[in-house]
């Protein structure tokens, strides 16, 4: 990674104007990657940049344990949108999110660390049959619910990282309309996956192969998608 970037500098290509991470097993990569914003910040002092900080789901965590403090203390505070769930907002603060109240305590406290934008992409506050999602910036907070799927799917975490920067920069970081389309989007493709997998297989638990996003069939839908569901000012 180092020599790459090394690369970029040589070249002189290494202005960017928008720079997000996801997915990374190693805390020394992690670490090496904060050197990396640092100076892709300094070369342009307006790069948004925005962490998917995973580690874990369901209350277990998925990555190395020393993985935790590197995105706490090192990773996040270069953030200027970040979007973890619940558990991954929980291990980051050492606060429970029981409530609504709970959550948006956790929120701010991840504000001061000096996160302009900060999105609890999914949480278990809503009822049976939905889950929440709430955004918070510039002193305005949205929630949003989402109904469930009976099923697993992967990557719809990333596909949310990758959609909520794709929507800040559409709507000129407009808070509630960006959620709206992120989870409009969201719905429907998890929604058409899950349909296509049912065609193929009627009943029983599906495979992982019949449940991977159906990103290309719905290029329209991510490219201008209906909003069926609104965020609501809390």
């Amino acid at each position: 990674m180092e020599e790459l970037i090394e690369g970029l500098i040589l070249n002189e290509v290494d202005y960017y104007t928008h720079l997000i991470t996801g997915y990374s097993r190693s805390p020394e990569s992690l670490k090496q990657l904060a050197e990396i914003i640092k100076k892709l910040k300094q070369k342009n002092p307006q790069l948004i940049y925005v962490c998917d900080p995973v580690m874990g789901d369901n209350g277990k965590m998925y990555v190395p344990e020393d993985i935790l403090p590197v995105y706490r203390d090192i990773v996040v505070p270069l953030a200027d949108i970040i979007t973890p769930n619940q558990f991954e907002a929980e291990l980051m603060t050492g606060m429970p999110v029981k409530d609504l109240d709970g959550a948006l305590k956790v929120i701010e406290a991840l504000h001061q660390k000096g996160v302009k934008t900060v999105v609890l992409s999914s949480t278990e506050l809503g009822d049976g049959d939905n889950i929440v999602a709430i955004a918070s910036s510039k002193g305005e907070q949205y929630i949003i619910k989402m109904p469930k799927v009976d099923a697993t799917f992967t990557g719809t975490g990333d596909l949310f990282a990758a959609l909520f920067l794709a929507w800040s920069y559409k709507t000129n970081n407009n808070l509630k309309l960006t959620l709206e389309r992120v989870i409009a989007t969201l719905q429907n493709i998890v929604q058409d996956t899950y349909q296509k997998a049912r065609a193929k297989q009627p009943t029983g638990k599906m495979p992982r192969a019949l449940l991977e996003l159906k990103l290309i069939q719905n290029k329209t839908v991510i490219e201008d998608p209906s909003v069926a569901i609104a965020a609501t000012k809390v």
